[in-house]
């Protein structure tokens, strides 16, 4: 405990600091804290280490009256110090090798985020008056998936023989046909699978569909996203 109380009162003469709250002010602690310490006798090691980097002298005195007072050991405050800086370096080091490691885990980019970056990528859009099947406007990579240019959909019907399958274009006048002849429908949102030709190939391409269709507005718009693009013969995510 007089080591404590030494020490304090070489900081309050280095530091001109005239009451124990301007002490406890200078460690960033409470007054009670610092009461703590000098009841206990002992200085926590972050608090020391700060005295040391300022060249605040942590033994009290080097005066021979001084040295020789009770409970005063020059080197177990220097040895204090020492083991809480190795203890800092080693928990600054796990601490780094685990922030390391948090970060390869973010770069590394996991199937489900591969399949869903696929499918924003791979995502069309369709908009289109309802009343004549007109495409009034395109949107996503039309020309890489279905091998149109956007001036070849645009301007023209999306219900024709050589755009949709046959079998898909059936059901698709059918549903024109029960929303042009109603009244009480007004609005509709639905999902459906279409095969629609690719422009360049010929080959037909599957279309997973949501239409949200406005009868009143005389609007249609349509999200599609080709499913084979990402699922495989046997069903498996690519």
């Amino acid at each position: 405990m007089e080591n404590v109380k030494e020490i304090i009162n070489n900081l309050m003469i280095n530091k001109g600091l005239r009451r124990k709250r301007d002490v406890a002010a200078f460690f960033g602690v409470s007054p009670q804290a610092l009461s703590f310490w000098i009841a206990k006798g002992e200085i926590p090691p972050k608090h020391l280490l700060k005295l040391s980097q300022q060249n605040i002298m942590i033994n009290p005195s080097e005066s021979s009256s001084t040295s020789s007072a009770p409970g005063f050991h020059p080197t177990e405050d220097s040895k204090t110090v020492i083991d809480y800086l190795m203890r800092e370096n080693v928990s600054l080091k796990q601490e780094l090798e685990s922030l390391k490691a948090e970060i390869i885990q973010l770069k590394t980019p996991s199937p489900k985020d591969n399949l869903l970056d696929k499918i924003v990528a791979d995502s069309l859009l369709i908009c289109g008056r309802v009343t004549d099947g007109i495409i009034t406007e395109v949107d996503g990579k039309w020309k890489d998936i279905l091998g149109y240019d956007d001036n070849q959909l645009v301007g023209h019907r999306y219900d024709r023989a050589d755009l949709i399958h046959p079998d898909e274009l059936k059901r698709v006048w059918r549903i024109q046909e029960k929303l042009k002849g109603t009244e009480s429908i007004t609005e509709s949102r639905y999902c459906t699978i279409q095969r629609w030709k690719h422009g360049q190939t010929g080959d037909y391409v599957m279309l997973s569909m949501v239409w949200d269709v406005n009868v009143t507005e005389n609007k249609a718009i349509v999200i599609c996203k080709p499913i084979d693009r990402f699922i495989g013969g046997g069903g498996e995510l690519n």
